[in-house]
C-alpha cells in the first residue's frame, strides 16, 4: 500500500527546540526572514545570474550565523544542521532518476511547438550557478532551515504542511514579474514540491543534496534561449511536469531508501523550548 510506504516515525530526526511556543515561533521566523532576506535580496541585484556562487556562499555564511546566534546547539555540527553532510546514495540516485523525467519537458515542448530551443552560450557555467543558487542556497533555506526546525516534535506530514505556506509566499514576487498565471503556478509548484523535496531530504540522511538535484532540474529552463512566442508554452508545461513528476519519489518506500542497516540508529528526541522547560 502507498500509505504504508509513506509511513514515518512520529519523532523528529531534527535536533533543536520544538517550534510551538510564541517565543520559539518568533525565533524561527526571525531566522527564516534573515535567510530569505539575504537569498532574495542579493538575487535582486543579480538579474543575469552572474553571481550565484557568491550568493550561495553568502547564504551559507548567514545560515551559520543564524544557527550560532539563535540556536546555540553543540550536539550536532553546523555542517549537518545545514544539510551539507554525507547523503544517502540511494536518495541521490532516486533524485537523478526523477530529474531525468523532469527534463523530458524539453522534448515535450519540441513536440508541441515543433521547434527546439538552443542552449545559452556558456551553458555549463550557467548550470553550475543554477545548482549553487536554486539547488544549494534555496534548499539550505527551505529544507536545511525551515523544514528541519518545523520537523522537531512533528510528524513528517505536519512539518511539510507547516512549511508549505512559507515557501509558497517567497514566490509571490513572481506573480508581479511574470503575471498571475505563471506566478500562481510557481507558488503552487513551490508548495507541492515541498512534499517530494522534504522526502528526499529525510531519506537522504537529513541532507539537501538529493532535493537540490531535482530543484536544479526544474530550473534548467534557464539554460535555453526561449523565444517570446514559446515562453507561455514552456512555462505551463514545466509547471505541469513539476507538479506531478517529483511526487514519483514518494512511490519508493522509505525503508528501501534508508536501508535496514540504518533503521536501528536511535533518533534523538527534540528538545523542548525554553518556555516549556520553565513550565
Amino acid at each position: 500500500m502507498l500509505t504504508d510506504r509513506l509511513a514515518v516515525d512520529p519523532r523528529s530526526p531534527a535536533d533543536g527546540e520544538i517550534v510551538a511556543s510564541p517565543r520559539s515561533w518568533a525565533r524561527f521566523l526571525i531566522g527564516f526572514a534573515i535567510l530569505y532576506g539575504v537569498l532574495g535580496g542579493l538575487s535582486e541585484f543579480d538579474p543575469r545570474g552572474r553571481w550565484r556562487l557568491l550568493i550561495m556562499a553568502a547564504v551559507v555564511l548567514t545560515a551559520v550565523v543564524v544557527e550560532r546566534l539563535l540556536y546555540r546547539d553543540a550536539t550536532t555540527s553546523l555542517r549537518s544542521r545545514l544539510g551539507l553532510g554525507r547523503p544517502k546514495l540511494r536518495a541521490v540516485a532516486l533524485a537523478l532518476a526523477v530529474s531525468v523525467l523532469v527534463l523530458m519537458v524539453y522534448p515535450l515542448y519540441a513536440v508541441v511547438t515543433r521547434s527546439w530551443m538552443p542552449l545559452q552560450p556558456r551553458w555549463g557555467w550557467i548550470l553550475l550557478g543554477l545548482f549553487a543558487f536554486h539547488g544549494l542556497a534555496e534548499e539550505i533555506v527551505w529544507r536545511g532551515y525551515a523544514f528541519r526546525h518545523l520537523r522537531a516534535g512533528r510528524t513528517f506530514w505536519r512539518a511539510v504542511w507547516w512549511s508549505m505556506p512559507l515557501i509558497a509566499a517567497t514566490h509571490v514576487p513572481i506573480v508581479i514579474t511574470m503575471g498571475p498565471v505563471i506566478g500562481l503556478g510557481a507558488m503552487l509548484v513551490a508548495a507541492v514540491t515541498s512534499i517530494s523535496f522534504s522526502y528526499l531530504y529525510e531519506t537522504g540522511r537529513g541532507t539537501i543534496w538529493a532535493p537540490a538535484i531535482v530543484h536544479t532540474a526544474i530550473d534548467m529552463f534557464k539554460l535555453f534561449v526561449i523565444p517570446a512566442s514559446g515562453m507561455t508554452t514552456i512555462s505551463l508545461l514545466l509547471i505541469l511536469i513539476s507538479l506531478t513528476v517529483p511526487l514519483l519519489a514518494l512511490v519508493v518506500p522509505r525503508r528501501v531508501l534508508i536501508g535496514h542497516a540504518a533503521m536501528p540508529v536511535p533518533i534523538p528526541e527534540p528538545r523542548p523550548s525554553h518556555q516549556e522547560v520553565a513550565r
